[in-house]
């Protein structure tokens, strides 16, 4: 048994057997010494007491010192394959790499990701997994159990610092897992909307209860069935058409993207609907969910509104156009009395024949400018693909004398082509920079058009350095007739804005602006993008 090296056991253990000794020394003595005066000081009592005492102090020392050879110890574990009970029980594939890049620790699901034999440790070489510089790679192919290409992504966390460390590497296939038909299944059937799920035929395999419900059909009577059965039969070459362009590429499908469609229910009668198509894979192939609305109310409701639309545009062309004639003949007659009774009739009669003449003007270009409003809609032309700088060059060159009048500094940065009515888009330019210079300070006018993309569209603006508008009046300045100061200080019936606005609408845009008082103001509007015009 080996003796302890801990001075605590011994300690005690010296002073005992010390303290025990010197008193037994000195009773032994005490008959010797017979009691006289002094005898605890002489050394016969406590020398040998003494003498022990060192003595066994030399000897508890030297034990003190030995030891026995320590057991021999079992190796520290090696932290790697320490990590293998942890590593064995995740999910996902996880790998643990030594300092030679070699595994160490595979899980099943690694191994059976990349096609490794059973066992923990394995050695197997990973240099795959980092590029010829060394930095690791994100994502790779590997060869899977069947030979196929397997993407994954890869995920290096060093265990260590330094070069060869060790690394724990976190796997994910990339590859899509297609969800089972029965899932697929039950997602149709909770939905509240009309929905069918079609395979590739294509025949319905699924229909839920408001598809059941929209068409006139009871429960499970859909289920196989052909999509043209759901089609009119006028309507039917058509949508083979758009089933053949569908499944060619089998790209999702937007509702209200211009897929409009007639349905037949089972009684023969006749329903609008809106489609939007999407490519679903299952367990058991693939299959398209078509989700539907019915839009036979919206539309008739469209069809009522272009007609009274249409019937409003025709009255009020005819209504101005009609006024015309009998406005001059006022106007006309009114300026000839004023011509020829001014001065000779008393003051009262110039003023009340001068308010008649203005009137009667006034009243001309209310009607002129009605007339233009309603013409936007009425004979507007097809939108064409329009150089939208080429148009700014002809507007400018019309308002050519009022720019050189006011002085003022027109810039323009390269302008696209859009979807446009040529005329009309003249006519948007042409009251946007008007305004500018009618509405100018005491400054030289500028004015800068440029447009950026935004998506499918352009975003025009016109900048000046004008009067500016007060926020107050930002909507109200695109209603018909609306003027923002005296009528006197400015020519025009304030309808110019209304006409831009109006020509935006039908050309699917809109307009607004930003501005401030005393400072200037910008007007933004939206056009279409077209494709390049080639000469």
């Amino acid at each position: 048994m080996p003796i302890s090296r801990r001075p605590w056991v011994w300690g005690p253990a010296f002073a005992l057997l010390t303290g025990w000794t010197s008193a037994w020394w000195a009773v032994a003595n005490l008959p010797a010494a017979k009691l006289e005066p002094g005898h605890l000081g002489r050394p016969e009592v406590w020398g040998v007491p003494l003498a022990w005492a060192v003595v066994i102090g030399i000897l508890g020392w030297l034990l003190q010192g030995r030891t026995a050879p320590p057991a021999p110890s079992a190796p520290p574990p090696d932290p790697l394959t320490s990590l293998g009970p942890l590593v064995e029980a995740l999910p996902t594939p996880v790998l643990v790499l030594n300092a030679e890049r070699r595994i160490a620790v595979a899980n099943p699901p690694a191994r059976a990701l990349l096609d490794l034999p059973d066992g923990p440790s394995l050695g197997h070489p990973v240099a795959e997994f980092w590029s010829a510089d060394g930095t690791p790679k994100g994502r790779l192919e590997v060869t899977g159990r069947d030979g196929s290409k397997v993407p994954i992504e890869v995920t290096l966390t060093p265990l260590t610092s330094g070069p060869g460390a060790s690394s724990v590497v976190m796997l994910r296939d990339l590859r899509e897992r297609p969800p089972s038909a029965a899932i697929l299944e039950g997602l149709v059937r909770s939905s509240p909307h009309p929905a069918i799920l079609c395979d590739p035929g294509p025949s319905i395999t699924l229909a839920n209860p408001p598809a059941e419900r929209l068409f006139g059909y009871g429960p499970t009577e859909m289920e196989g069935l052909e999509l043209a059965a759901l089609v009119p039969q006028t309507h039917r070459s058509a949508h083979q058409g758009h089933v053949q362009s569908y499944f060619q590429d089998r790209q999702a499908r937007t509702m209200r993207a211009g897929r409009g469609l007639v349905g037949v229910r089972k009684d023969g009668t006749e329903v609008h609907l809106e489609i939007g198509l999407t490519p679903l894979d299952s367990d058991r192939g693939h299959f398209t969910l078509a989700t539907l609305a019915d839009v036979s109310e919206q539309r008739r409701t469209e069809a009522e509104l272009r007609r009274s639309n249409a019937e409003l545009e025709q009255f009020a062309y005819v209504a101005s156009h009609d006024l015309q004639e009998p406005l001059r003949m006022v106007a006309s007659f009114t300026e000839l009395l004023g011509q020829r009774y001014r001065g000779q009739l008393d003051e009262k009669a110039d003023r009340y024949i001068h308010y008649a003449v203005d009137g009667a003007k006034r009243m001309q270009q209310l009607v002129a400018d009605l007339l233009a409003y309603s013409r936007v809609g009425s004979q507007g032309k097809a939108l064409t693909p329009v150089d939208s700088a080429a148009v700014l060059a002809r507007v400018l060159e019309i308002l050519g004398p009022r720019v050189r009048v006011a002085g003022a500094n027109i810039t323009a940065d390269p302008l696209p082509v859009v979807w446009a009515d040529e005329v009309q888009l003249q006519q948007l330019f042409q009251n946007l920079i008007g305004n500018a210079l009618k509405f100018r300070r005491d400054v030289t006018p500028t004015v800068h058009l440029s447009a950026r993309p935004d998506g499918p569209r352009w975003v025009f603006s016109c900048a000046d350095n004008g009067l500016g508008i007060d926020i107050q009046y930002h909507e109200r300045v695109f209603q018909m007739f609306q003027r923002l100061h005296e009528r006197g200080k400015y020519e025009g019936s304030g309808i110019g804005l209304a006409i831009v606005k109006r020509i935006l609408e039908r050309h699917e845009g809109r307009i607004w602006l930003e501005s401030q008082l005393g400072v200037g103001t910008t007007f933004y509007f939206t056009l279409t993008a077209a494709p390049e015009v080639r000469p």
